[in-house]
C-alpha cells in the first residue's frame, strides 16, 4: 500500500495561493462588470425595437464584446491605480478594494444612464462614483475614478446617440469632473451629513455655469438650452449628494468600512454597544473614555487619524462585559480572583481581547476598530498572575499559557492604544508619581520601553521617534487629567481659619 504523506503548506506558499485567488476573484468581477455595463449601454438603444428579436438576430453581440473590452481596460487600469495607492495598506482592506469600486462604478453607471436617457445628459449623477469612492477607499483614487469614469460614460453616450450630443456630452463631462474635485476636496471639511449636503448645494450653483457658458459659446440665442443646461447641472449635483447621503451607509455597513461620517456617528455615547459598556462595566467604560482622549492626543502629535484612533480606544475593552467582575475598575469590594486558580484567572483576562472582536464584528462596525480590539494587549504576559502560578511550583512554566493570544500591533494607531492603555491604568493605580513630573517620565518611559524589549512593535510601522512623541504627550497630558484637588474639611470655621 502507497504511503501518503501530508505536507503542511509553508506560510510562502498559503501566501502566494491566497494572492492567486484574490487575483483570479478581481479577473471574475472586472469581466463581470465589464459585460454588465455593456449590456446596459447597449439595449439602451433597443428601446424602440424588439429586444428579444435583436438578441435572437444576434445584432449586439459584436457591440457587447467590444463595448466590454473597452470599458474592462479602463476598470483595470483604475483597480491597477487603486493598488497602486493602497499598496501599503493591510490585507484586510485591499481585498475589499475591487468589490468597493465594482459596486461604486455599477451603481452610478446604470443611475447615469436612467437619468440621462430619460430627463436630461446633465443630471446624470457621474460625481456620486467619485464621492463613494473617496470616502470608503482615498481621495486620489477619488479623482482618477471620476475622471475614467465620466470620460467612459460620455463615450459610450455618444456612441449609441450618436455624434449630435457632443456638445451636450462635453459640457457635462466638463460640469462633473470640476464639481466631483471641489466635492472631495470638503469631504473633509464637513464634519458630519448635514453640512456635507450644505456644501453640495454651493458647488452645484456655483458649477452650473459652466455648461451655461459652453451653450451660450455654441449659440447665444439658445436661451432656454442655456438656462436648462444650468439647472439640470445643479439638479445633478444635488442628485449625486443625496443618492451619496443614502448609498454611503449601506456600502459602510456592508464592507465594514470607516468613513469621517462613520467615525463621528460611532463617537456617541448612544451607540448600543457604548450603552451596554457603561450600564455592565462602568469601570471599564471610563477607562476607555479617558484612553479615548489620550490616543487622540497621540494620534494627532504624530499625524494619525485622530477621529479613528479615538473610537478604537473607545471600543477597544468592550469584550471585559462578558466577565466585568475579573477586570480591577469594575470590583466593589468583591474580587472573583481570590476564588480560582491563577490559570483560570488568565484565561478570564486575556479571552476579553477574542470576546472584543467578536462583538466589534457583529455589530460590523469597521475592521480596522476590531482589529485594535484584538491588537491592543499584543503577545504580553500577565505577569502578576505568572508570578502567582510560579510561587505553587518549582518547575518553570510556558510563559505563553499566561500571555495574550495576540497578533501584535499593526498599526500606529493600535500602537498607541495599547500605550496609552497601560499608561492610564498605571496612572490610576500610581497616582502618588503623577505629582512629580521627573518621577512620572521615568514612569511612562519604562512602560514604553518595556513593550518595546518585548517585541511588540515589530509589526507596525511605528518608529522611534513616534514613540517619543506618544511619551512627551502622555507626560503633559495625564497630569491635567489627574491633577490635585483641595481638601476640603468638614467644619466651615476651621476652613475659614485655615
Amino acid at each position: 500500500m502507497l504511503e501518503v504523506r501530508k505536507t503542511e503548506a509553508t506560510p510562502e506558499s498559503f501566501q502566494r495561493a491566497q494572492k492567486i485567488k484574490r487575483t483570479a476573484l478581481n479577473t471574475v468581477i472586472i469581466a463581470v462588470l465589464s459585460i454588465a455595463l455593456a449590456v446596459v449601454v447597449r439595449f439602451a438603444t433597443l428601446s424602440d425595437e424588439n429586444v428579444a428579436d435583436a438578441v435572437l438576430r444576434g445584432d449586439p453581440v459584436l457591440q457587447i464584446v467590444i463595448l466590454s473590452l473597452i470599458i474592462g481596460i479602463i476598470l483595470s487600469t483604475l483597480i491597477a491605480y487603486t493598488f497602486y495607492v493602497k499598496r501599503d495598506a493591510d490585507r484586510s482592506v485591499t481585498a475589499k478594494l475591487v468589490p468597493v469600486l465594482a459596486v461604486a462604478v455599477f451603481i452610478t453607471f446604470l443611475l447615469a444612464f436612467i437619468f440621462g436617457t430619460t430627463v436630461s445628459l446633465y443630471v446624470s449623477p457621474l460625481a456620486l462614483c467619485s464621492l463613494l469612492v473617496a470616502t470608503l477607499i482615498d481621495k486620489r483614487v477619488g479623482i482618477v475614478t471620476n475622471i475614467l469614469l465620466t470620460q467612459t460614460f460620455f463615450l459610450t453616450y455618444i456612441l449609441v446617440y450618436g455624434s449630435e450630443s457632443a456638445v451636450d456630452s462635453s459640457a457635462a463631462l466638463v460640469t462633473s469632473m470640476v464639481a466631483s474635485i471641489f466635492l472631495i476636496m470638503f469631504l473633509d471639511k464637513a464634519h458630519n451629513r448635514l453640512k456635507f449636503t450644505a456644501v453640495g448645494l454651493a458647488v452645484g450653483v456655483c458649477t452650473a455655469a459652466l455648461p451655461m457658458l459652453i451653450n451660450f459659446l455654441v449659440d447665444e440665442n439658445a436661451t432656454s438650452q442655456i438656462l436648462m443646461s444650468g439647472l439640470w447641472s445643479f439638479v445633478s449635483i444635488v442628485l449625486s449628494v443625496a443618492l451619496f447621503m443614502i448609498i454611503l451607509p449601506f456600502l459602510e455597513y456592508l464592507f465594514r468600512l470607516n468613513t469621517p461620517f462613520r467615525l463621528a456617528e460611532l463617537c456617541s455615547l448612544e451607540n448600543p454597544l457604548l450603552k451596554r459598556l457603561a450600564k455592565e462595566a462602568p469601570g471599564t467604560f471610563n477607562h476607555s473614555m479617558v484612553v479615548g482622549n489620550l490616543a487622540e492626543l497621540c494620534a494627532d502629535a504624530i499625524g494619525e487619524n485622530t477621529q479613528l484612533a479615538k473610537v478604537c480606544a473607545y471600543y477597544h475593552d468592550v469584550g471585559k462585559m462578558k466577565n466585568a467582575l475579573y477586570f480591577i475598575e469594575n470590583q466593589k469590594g468583591y474580587n472573583p480572583h481570590d476564588d480560582v486558580i491563577p490559570e483560570v484567572s488568565v484565561a478570564m483576562i486575556v479571552s476579553h481581547v477574542t470576546e472584543g472582536y467578536q462583538m466589534i464584528k457583529r455589530e460590523r462596525l469597521p475592521d480596522e476598530v476590531a482589529d485594535c480590539a484584538l491588537q491592543h494587549h499584543g503577545t504580553t504576559p500577565v505577569n502578576y498572575f505568572l508570578y502567582k502560578a510560579q510561587n505553587f511550583t518549582e518547575d518553570n512554566l510556558d510563559k505563553k499559557e499566561y500571555s495574550y493570544p495576540g497578533p501584535k500591533p499593526r498599526t500606529k494607531i493600535a500602537a498607541i492604544i495599547m500605550i496609552a492603555d497601560t499608561v492610564e491604568a498605571a496612572s490610576r493605580a500610581l497616582s502618588e508619581k503623577i505629582n512629580s513630573p521627573a518621577a512620572f517620565r521615568e514612569m511612562v518611559h519604562g512602560m514604553i520601553k518595556q513593550k518595546a524589549d518585548l517585541d511588540q512593535f515589530t509589526e507596525c510601522p511605528i518608529t522611534y521617534k513616534d514613540l517619543d512623541v506618544i511619551e512627551d504627550t502622555l507626560v503633559q497630558a495625564i497630569p491635567s487629567m489627574y491633577h490635585a484637588r483641595i481638601q476640603y474639611n468638614n467644619n466651615p470655621k476651621q476652613d475659614k481659619d485655615a
